[in-house]
């Protein structure tokens, strides 16, 4: 349904269909194009070019989503990619960290490992921290349990280090999420590691010195009063387009009408993920949107009361934490516009979707 109202964005419209639909399209059409009829045919979008770019930028993203889902069928291949992750998201840290305090020469002050915005990093370890918090609780090994369990501490680190303040309240609020869910399914057990893990993460955080990372928090309150001036200019143009938005991928071309804050003279992101997407879309298509989220999420949550696998139980918890950090983080950035980050989301809700509902057979090859 989604993704059939943004081709409905797409169509040439009657200017009678287009008044009554969404009159605020028929008057910029008035306004700005110079070959304007009244007999003539216009389409929800005013950019078709941008709605266009959008909708084949995300055919990669659901295309992982269900492939995954439908390839992914042994305990192994879960094992597999989820150590994939961890084991990426560790070396962009580590590479991070060294970049930024060990070899900062020519480095962006805003950019953080290989990505060119701090935040953008921190939104993608968000994701990956509890995935492997998760794989540290379901070891019983204890140097596999230690292991990880650094790993995930180097991983927490390098939010706090990158200097990303919402990615920073982000990884604190996953983490504390990921604690009490854990503690209601009973699965975290062995908690020793976690004295070894608030060692590291304090002596990596104390080692770049607490002296940045407080000075970026003190500027969080003239920080969140420039993205809420943002916000506050948006609501007018979700007000004037609100049944099919102004079209997909096309705020940066009509933000500039309604900005009344004067910050920067363009945005090309409204800094708030979802408020975007309904001001882009409509409230009809984002209603949609959000409904297959929240149901997946749902269903997630109900398998996982069933289910008795500490692998499913610690995975699932985890990853669900993470994907939850970052949609958090989301109301603070742009970050599903960013393909590394919305790749990430997408294939680790397709993994632990899956992982809820998989009944592993322990066979040889699964291990």
């Amino acid at each position: 349904m989604f993704f059939s109202i943004l081709i409905f964005q797409l169509i040439p419209l009657p200017t009678v269909i287009l008044k009554v639909i969404s009159p605020s399209t028929l008057a910029l059409y008035k306004q700005y194009l110079p070959d304007f009829t009244k007999s003539g045919f216009y389409p929800l979008t005013i950019y078709s070019f941008a709605t266009k770019r959008e909708f084949l930028n995300s055919i990669p993203l659901f295309f992982i989503f269900f492939v995954t889902l439908n390839i992914i069928e042994k305990r192994g291949s879960f094992n597999r990619l989820f150590l994939t992750i961890i084991f990426w998201s560790l070396a962009l840290s580590l590479y991070g960290v060294v970049k930024r305090y060990f070899l900062p020469i020519g480095e962006e002050p805003y950019s953080f490992s290989t990505f060119g915005n701090k935040n953008h990093f921190a939104a993608y370890m968000v994701m990956a921290a509890p995935l492997a918090m998760g794989y540290a609780l379901l070891q019983r090994e204890r140097v596999k349990k230690y292991l990880f369990g650094f790993i995930a501490a180097i991983i927490c680190a390098s939010v706090f280090l990158s200097l990303s303040r919402a990615g920073a309240l982000s990884i604190i609020f996953s983490l504390i999420l990921m604690f009490f869910l854990l503690k209601k399914e009973g699965t975290a057990t062995g908690r020793r590691w976690l004295i070894s893990a608030a060692v590291l993460v304090a002596i990596l955080v104390l080692f770049s010195g607490i002296g940045p990372i407080k000075e970026r928090f003190l500027k969080l309150q003239m920080a969140w009063l420039w993205r809420w001036n943002i916000v506050q200019d948006s609501m007018p143009l979700i007000k004037d387009f609100p049944l099919f938005g102004v079209g997909w991928g096309n705020f940066q071309y009509i933000f500039t009408l309604y900005k009344k804050f004067i910050s920067v003279s363009y945005y090309a992101h409204l800094h708030n993920d979802h408020l975007q997407l309904i001001a882009e879309t409509g409230l009809i298509a984002a209603f949609f949107y959000f409904a297959f989220l929240v149901g997946l999420f749902r269903e997630i949550f109900a398998n996982l009361k069933t289910r008795r696998d500490p692998f499913v139980k610690n995975m699932v918890i985890g990853g669900i934490c993470g994907l939850l950090g970052m949609v958090f983080h989301s109301f603070f950035d742009f970050n599903f516009h960013i393909p590394a980050v919305a790749f990430l989301f997408w294939f680790i809700l397709s993994l632990i979707y899956k992982c809820s509902y998989t009944h592993f057979r322990y066979e040889k090859e699964d291990h």
